[in-house]
């Protein structure tokens, strides 16, 4: 009998909730700008019962840990970290710049993937992921935050093509770059979570409460 999973994220302007139920995924996702706790909710429980489940019947919960905007993240993270406590279910965390990444895989079939997410007036947080032979997304060691002034200097230093992806209207003014394929704006999905989720469900590599953490990236450059 394939395993239950419920994914959350609320690390941006966006709320989204997918459940995993039969190998099919049920995902609900709205715009929810300061509106996270009073929406993410009601979405949860609209999407358990769009796959015909109950909290009790779950096996694992899994969210989005970051890095975004601060106070979004927590409510993901905490609903996630309740109902893994009171339901005694493991809990998955999972970066968001990777989840991006997953979304541009599942909508446009690439594998080099750059994520710039709007963090402050001068700063983004940005990461470079690969899609292996082995289809597992390496990069979450490239993620950092920022200066945007850096961008451009970052990109001009990169081999090979690569698809630019985030919720950064400057976006706009990079995707004409040489080592730019293509350039997309968009916003995480939990729907994209799931891929993760199964990964790591399948190679027993359950987290361990320090590496559920929320993650708060520094300033590397």
């Amino acid at each position: 009998m394939s395993k239950i999973i419920l994914a959350i994220d609320s690390s941006i302007d966006c709320c989204s909730v997918a459940v995993y139920k039969n190998k099919y995924i049920y995902s609900l996702s709205e715009k929810c700008k300061k509106k996270h706790t009073s929406q993410i909710l009601p979405m949860i429980q609209e999407t358990l019962l769009k796959a015909n489940t109950e909290f009790k019947k779950l096996d694992y919960i899994s969210f989005a840990k970051g890095p975004g905007n601060f106070t979004s993240i927590r409510i993901a993270a905490s609903i996630a970290q309740s109902l893994s406590f009171s339901l005694k279910i493991p809990l998955i965390s999972i970066s968001t710049l990777a989840i991006m990444a997953e979304k541009a895989w599942r909508k446009y079939k690439q594998k080099q993937i750059l994520v710039l997410i709007n963090a402050k007036k001068t700063e983004v947080y940005w990461g470079q992921y690969i899609r292996n032979k082995e289809s597992i997304w390496i990069g979450e060691h490239t993620e950092s935050l920022m200066k945007k002034k850096i961008i451009i200097e970052k990109i001009n230093n990169l081999k090979k093509k690569w698809t630019l992806v985030g919720n950064e209207s400057q976006l706009i003014q990079v995707k004409n770059f040489l080592h730019i394929n293509n350039t997309k704006i968009f916003s995480p999905n939990a729907k994209d979570i799931i891929p993760f989720a199964l990964l790591t469900i399948k190679n027993k590599k359950l987290f361990s409460l320090e590496e559920n953490s929320i993650n708060y990236l520094y300033d590397k450059f």
